[in-house]
């Protein structure tokens, strides 16, 4: 079960949903809710003209606090009105510090996925890289558009590849995985050959989950040629209606891993259903 939940309660247009879907997965696990207000990033216009001065800023600041505090009011009033305990912090950080440092005395973070189409307020998508690659936690992000009142977690879909960040996720989303009905397994682009040269036996995974609770696993296995990894993952989760992904970060980068590669890019800009990355 999950204990504690990490909420980023910055004020964007996705902010309504993530509070839906903390929400929903709090009173499931009755879990405790930690929500966090940050100051949302200033609008690109402001910029424009090659400056801001300081009473403006002032202004910004004031309003952004002003904001901050109803947040947290109306925050608390509905966790109370769904039964769920819970706290909020207002970090006066970076967004990506402060969210990353709260979510390592929690058990899951949950963000947004960042809406292109209203920039001037959008937390920009570097933030989310980040914070999943800074915070140590497993961090769940949720899309922008479908149905923020459809269960999640129900019917998940892990990405597995044999590979370090792929097991790490296994076992990062055992609480939501041991109440899951259903569990697929994707493979793309699967690599029999050097599955043989390790010994490794087809039913290990299998046994894995059971000996941990999960779902007994449906293993699929689906190639990337003429659509990429990324697209591959989200049209397996369409075909078998999964509600949730579950998946290691896919990160090429060689400096400090701050580069996500393109199959996460994909998925950050194209997911239609939450996705869990563990990294």
């Amino acid at each position: 079960m999950l204990e504690r939940i990490a909420l980023d309660l910055t004020k964007d247009a996705n902010q309504a949903r993530r509070v839906q879907l903390a929400i929903q997965l709090a009173a499931r696990h009755k879990a405790e809710l930690i929500g966090i207000c940050t100051d949302p990033p200033l609008p690109r216009y402001i910029y424009d003209e090659g400056g801001i001065s300081q009473q403006i800023l002032a202004k910004l600041q004031e309003q952004s606090t002003q904001e901050k505090i109803e947040t947290k009011t109306h925050f608390l009033q509905q966790a109370a009105l769904a039964g769920i305990q819970a706290q909020c912090r207002m970090p006066q950080s970076p967004i990506e510090e402060a969210l990353a440092a709260h979510a390592r005395s929690c058990d899951l973070l949950i963000m947004s996925q960042t809406d292109t189409a209203q920039a001037n307020w959008a937390i920009p998508p570097s933030v989310v890289d980040s914070v999943i690659t800074a915070a140590g936690r497993p961090v769940l992000v949720a899309p922008y558009i479908g149905d923020a009142h459809r269960p999640i977690g129900r019917k998940v879909l892990f990405c597995w590849d044999y590979g370090r960040r792929a097991a790490r996720a296994l076992a990062d989303a055992a609480p939501l995985l041991r109440e899951a009905s259903e569990l697929t397994v994707l493979t793309v682009d699967p690599q029999p050959d050097m599955l043989r040269a390790l010994d490794i036996q087809p039913g290990d995974l299998a046994a894995y989950c059971a000996a941990h609770g999960y779902p007994a696993p449906r293993t699929v296995h689906t190639m990337s040629e003429g659509v990429g990894v990324g697209n591959a993952i989200l049209n397996a989760a369409t075909d078998y209606d999964c509600d949730m992904i579950v998946m290691g970060l896919y990160n090429r980068s060689r400096v400090r891993e701050w580069i996500l590669g393109g199959t996460s890019k994909t998925l950050l800009q194209s997911m239609t259903v939450p996705i869990l990355f563990s990294h």
